[in-house]
């Protein structure tokens, strides 16, 4: 017997040892020659050769071996790939490959005991080096096919690891060519140099320098693509490497000597850190005039930058910049010489459209919310917002002093909310009213956006004219049945509805409830258990609430301003709360809007005159024939004027400052205000919101599990949905939440629900979760905003490599 021959049978009687049944293949016939040497030296194994009919192959094995109980050796003088047909004989064994035919090398032997787990397109591994090495990459780093993206991010989570084992193999050229022929990388198995060319490979395909650039992989383009998924998909890894290798480097220096606004790189945190203070710098040094434009030029980048890996991690705060530029490029689209042409039904139009003037209100509402939050300081970030401010002022005093000079002959900004109960109030089944005092328009228009997001209800958010003053006894009043009246007695202003006096609170609740309504708080609806809710007859109900108003009345400085914003949900939530129990019509109303302003100056605070027995911060009230000198620093509304907004006050005279001027009076806080004349104060939201009736269906109970503890930043949420359903009628949708100390750390993660399993992913942001011990958890039901469950987890993210010298 020849030496191949005798060498086949000795690799042959070890395989039988382990395993009955072995399949050959042999497409290129290389061992036809020796197959009767083998089968006459293996006594005890069938040696069964294809000759054209696998069915026959098969016939044989049932017939002669039913039980499996003897050796087989199947020899197959194809690729394994072709034989599909004998895939099933296949599974019942091992495929054989012959080993005197393969290099005596550690890759050889390392490939021969992993047969089972090679890629079917590479089995000819033995006669390709191409394929060895294909092949050893796959199985080494478990992928199914060629992924050098994969191997290179498992090897970076855990080089030491895999090192050892390339090496071992003497496989460091093979690892070394490949990084050459995808990346132009000449790292080899360094994992720090190979990050190193990844990372600044991604900053000199993207960034407008060449500071780096000797640094770099050659193929730019292919290790920026690189990043992006490995941002995506290992976000820790990238960090804890960029982290690192920037330590050695100072990239936010080299952005701001560049002095260029656009850098697209990601790869490193400096880019963001030398971006921002380019951006702060010039909203703090550009000619104040030219901040709007300034503004416009920058948005591109900021819009850019928030939405980029360090931002949405948490890692790197661009919340203060961006809003800057928000709110300044929204002021730069006003023409306030416009505004003087207007009238006031058609300012009040100007203000509330689609893109009207509401979303500058909205955007500074939201830069003073960042500007508080933020936790780390920003450069000339006291400057900026004295710049953003007084813009925001210019724009306040832009389009509302042009409203004063119209409004004292025409008070109406359209419909008066004194028509409010009549074209609104509805005593029918299902129709609840929610007034929330101090809701301004544009926060109405955040309670529209919020429910259209999650929800299909039908809309519809116009503005009425608040009756003058809009101050809470008076607002509160307007939307009560009856004539609305205004008198003064003992130099005290009198509300009075249908004739009656309407001295606080409990009058409104007992005029309202004698016309039908049911009149709570909302803090007593979110109190009600749902079970007790669903159970009772949506009969027709006013809720109200006083928390914009408390807060602005109580609370100084942004406090207020930051918080008024947290009331958007409590809004929404109610909404839902009662849509379970029946309601289909709702109707989202408020008494009066409010200004908030920057501190008001000397020359913006004017004598009210001596002869107003009320005087408040933005209105003061005169018998009608009081002898009032003529001055251009307020404005008269006389009773005329009021019986056009149905107001009943035949012996008053309401006085007003201009613009965000203020009567020299006693007062909470100094920059929250209402009750004058504004744009902002006057323009009511009523927001009516259409809901289809619930069908009733079988209940639902959910299991839900999380990871305990957290070792991922990437974690899995599962959701077992049972119950007596065969298929949900309608698909209900659970959104998963992420908090620390009722603060966000990671995106909310919505999840269609289906019966049996669901599956969702939630990404934790570093930034927000670096050293914490455990981040709470809720799953809520978008439709009843209930809390399916809650959930402290607690959190172990270390991530440790001896190799690279430092845990993260």
């Amino acid at each position: 017997m020849g030496d191949l021959a005798d060498s086949i049978v000795t690799e042959l009687r070890q395989k039988f040892d382990r395993h009955p049944i072995w399949v050959w293949y042999d497409a290129q016939e290389k061992y036809t020659g020796v197959l009767d040497e083998v089968d006459g030296a293996l006594d005890d194994v069938i040696l069964a050769r294809y000759d054209g009919s696998y069915l026959e192959l098969k016939r044989r094995l049932r017939d002669e071996d039913p039980n499996y109980s003897k050796n087989w050796l199947f020899y197959i003088p194809e690729s394994r790939n072709d034989a599909e047909w004998f895939r099933d004989v296949h599974a019942l064994g091992h495929q054989y490959r012959v080993g005197q035919n393969i290099d005596d090398t550690p890759v050889t032997q390392f490939l021969v005991e992993h047969d089972e787990e090679i890629p079917d397109a590479y089995e000819d591994w033995g006669q390709n080096r191409e394929y060895q090495r294909l092949a050893f990459f796959c199985v080494l780093f478990d992928t199914a096919g060629p992924a050098t993206d994969d191997w290179v991010r498992t090897y970076l989570a855990a080089p030491e690891a895999y090192r050892e084992r390339i090496e071992d193999n003497a496989m460091a050229d093979a690892w070394d060519a490949q990084l050459r022929e995808e990346y132009g990388i000449d790292a080899g198995l360094d994992p720090k140099e190979l990050a190193t060319q990844i990372l600044f490979g991604e900053v000199a395909n993207r960034a407008p320098t060449t500071r780096y650039d000797e640094l770099a992989a050659d193929d730019t383009q292919a290790v920026a693509a690189f990043c992006d998924e490995w941002q995506q998909y290992a976000p820790a890894e990238f960090t804890r490497y960029a982290r690192t290798i920037e330590a050695d480097y100072d990239l936010a220096a080299a952005v701001i000597d560049s002095d260029r606004i656009h850098w697209d790189a990601t790869a490193f945190k400096g880019v963001d850190v030398g971006l921002i203070q380019l951006v702060m710098e010039r909203l703090a040094e550009e000619t104040y005039a030219d901040l709007p434009d300034i503004a416009a030029d920058l948005q591109r980048t900021v819009t850019e930058r928030q939405d980029s890996f360090w931002s949405n991690e948490d890692l790197v705060d661009w919340s203060v910049p961006v809003l800057a530029v928000e709110t300044l490029q929204q002021i730069g689209t006003i023409d306030a010489d416009e505004a003087t042409t207007l009238s006031s039904a058609e300012l009040a139009q100007r203000y509330t459209s689609d893109g009207g003037w509401w979303q500058v209100d909205a955007a500074y509402r939201r830069y003073i919310n960042a500007t508080r939050k933020a936790t780390v300081p920003y450069p000339s970030e006291t400057t900026v917002k004295q710049r953003v401010t007084q813009q925001y002022m210019s724009f306040l005093q832009g389009i509302n002093r042009p409203l004063a000079d119209v409004l004292s002959d025409d008070p109406t900004l359209g419909m008066p909310a004194t028509s409010f109960y009549e074209e609104f109030a509805d005593l029918e089944r299902g129709t609840a009213i929610i007034v929330c005092d101090g809701l301004r328009y544009e926060l109405a228009e955040a309670i529209k956006r919020n429910l259209g997001r999650r929800t299909d209800f039908e809309q519809d958010l116009r503005a009425v004219s608040a009756a003058l003053p809009s101050i809470t006894e008076v607002g509160m009043a307007a939307h009560l049945p009856g004539e609305l009246g205004l008198s003064l007695e003992n130099d005290d202003l009198v509300v009075t509805s249908g004739g009656e006096v309407m001295a606080g609170k409990t009058d409104r609740d007992e005029r309202l409830g004698a016309a039908g309504f049911e009149v709570g708080d909302m803090d007593e609806v979110s109190n009600i258990p749902l079970e007790d809710l669903t159970e009772s007859d949506p009969i027709p109900r006013i809720v109200y609430s006083g928390t914009i108003d408390k807060l602005g009345e109580s609370l100084d400085d942004d406090a207020a301003f930051s918080q008024v914003a947290s009331h958007v949900d409590d809004v929404e939530r109610t909404v839902q709360r009662l849509k379970q129990a029946g309601y289909t019509r709702f109707v989202i109303t408020s008494d009066h809007g409010f200004l908030y302003t920057d501190r008001l100056s000397d020359d913006l605070k004017v004598e009210a005159p001596d002869i107003a027995p009320v005087v408040k911060r933005r209105f003061a009230v005169a018998d009608g024939d009081a002898p009032l000198v003529d001055t251009d620093e307020f404005i008269e509304i006389d009773h005329q004027a009021l019986s056009d907004l149905d107001i009943n006050a035949p012996e008053l005279r309401l006085l007003f400052p201009r613009s965000v001027a203020c009567f020299k009076a006693q007062g909470g806080n100094m920059r929250y205000f209402h009750g004058g004349i504004s744009l902002q104060e006057l323009l009511v939201p009523c927001l009516t919101v259409t809901t289809g009736e619930i069908e009733k269906s079988a209940s639902i109970s959910y299991d839900v599990s999380i990871p305990d503890p957290i070792t991922n930043s990437i974690l899995p949420v599962e959701i077992e949905a049972k119950s007596g359903q065969v298929a949900f009628d309608s698909a209900p949708t659970l959104e998963v939440r992420a908090n620390i100390d009722d603060e966000p750390v990671a995106d909310p993660v919505s999840i269609e629900i289906s019966p049996g399993a669901n599956r969702g992913r939630v990404r934790l942001k570093q930034g927000a979760i670096s050293g914490e011990r455990s981040a709470q958890f809720e799953v809520i039901d978008t439709d009843t905003r209930e809390t399916i469950t809650r959930k402290t987890v607690e959190l172990d993210l270390l991530f440790g490599d001896d190799d690279m010298g430092f845990d993260v």
